[in-house]
């Protein structure tokens, strides 16, 4: 007589499904993370919404922008920078498509 197996399928068993569940959630968490700190317009393409970019609190109007330039990098990133009057003072910052690369100048007259 044969003896018929009642292990679960593999698929049915917990160690597989928590396994599942890990790789999605950290999957998942890093999906996230990258969306969290990328400014570039794929986030706009995808989602169909323009991306926000938050400019210094100290400006108050359009009238304090002096200039806004892109450009791009070999690797298809694009360089967005901004230049601005902010406590009479110039300023430019410079946004990259990832948040984490950000850096700003302040510019400064000499004195004689």
């Amino acid at each position: 007589m044969a003896q018929t197996s009642t292990r679960r399928p593999w698929w049915a068993q917990p160690t597989c499904l928590m396994i599942g569940l890990a790789t999605i959630l950290v999957v998942g968490g890093l999906v996230f993370a990258y969306f969290s700190v990328y400014q570039g317009r794929d986030i706009s393409r995808i989602t169909g919404q323009a991306v926000r970019i938050s400019l210094p609190a100290c400006i108050t109007s359009y009238d304090q922008i002096v200039s806004i330039s892109f450009h791009s990098r070999s690797n298809g990133e694009t360089i967005k920078d901004v230049t601005y009057r902010c406590d009479g003072k110039l300023f430019s910052q410079e946004y990259n498509d990832f948040g984490v690369f950000q850096g700003s100048i302040e510019w400064t007259l000499q004195s004689p």
